[in-house]
């Protein structure tokens, strides 16, 4: 028996295609930069049958290869990377109060001391920072940010057994 091996297309996104009908790549999607649509299937004519029927006006207030659509462009991909740094940001916080309680989980675990205790040293940093930070301007951050560091007894229970698992 003869199988029947039917050669899948792939579809993928080209650079041109973000000049001529403003379309980028954002994690394997294809977005509009004018209006945030995605395309499911990178074909050229979805995208552009997306881009000659909602920005139908778009072309005469941009021509093709001009300087001000060049400068459109530039200035929508600059938005949309703004967007994203936004989020990035949030996560970057996360994690850093998340290596921090780690951190901190490990010297508790190391001077062998109750899982408590990590509340009781979440305090002490809050009131160092009051009078270290004083004068920063960025205070209310740094407070946040000690704020943010998870150590409840439960938490630095579970971050020691995690360390603890990683040993064997």
């Amino acid at each position: 028996m003869a199988s029947s091996c039917k050669k899948v297309k792939t579809y993928h996104f080209h650079s041109e295609w973000e000049e001529q009908y403003f379309f980028t790549e954002v994690k394997d999607k294809n977005v509009c930069l004018l209006c945030n649509t995605s395309v499911s299937v990178a074909k050229k004519g979805n995208i552009e049958r997306h881009h000659k029927t909602v920005h139908s006006n778009f072309e005469k207030s941009f021509p093709l290869h001009s300087a001000a659509r060049k400068e459109k462009l530039k200035q929508l991909k600059k938005q949309l990377i703004g967007q994203q740094s936004i989020f990035l940001r949030t996560v970057d916080k996360n994690k850093a109060a998340t290596e921090a309680s780690y951190r901190v989980s490990q010297i508790i675990a190391q001077k062998k001391k109750p899982y408590e205790d990590g509340e009781m040293i979440k305090q002490a940093f809050l009131e160092a920072a009051d009078s270290l930070f004083a004068n920063f301007r960025n205070k209310d951050e740094i407070v946040s940010a000690i704020k943010s560091m998870q150590l409840s007894a439960n938490t630095v229970m579970r971050r020691v057994e995690v360390m603890g698992n990683d040993i064997f």
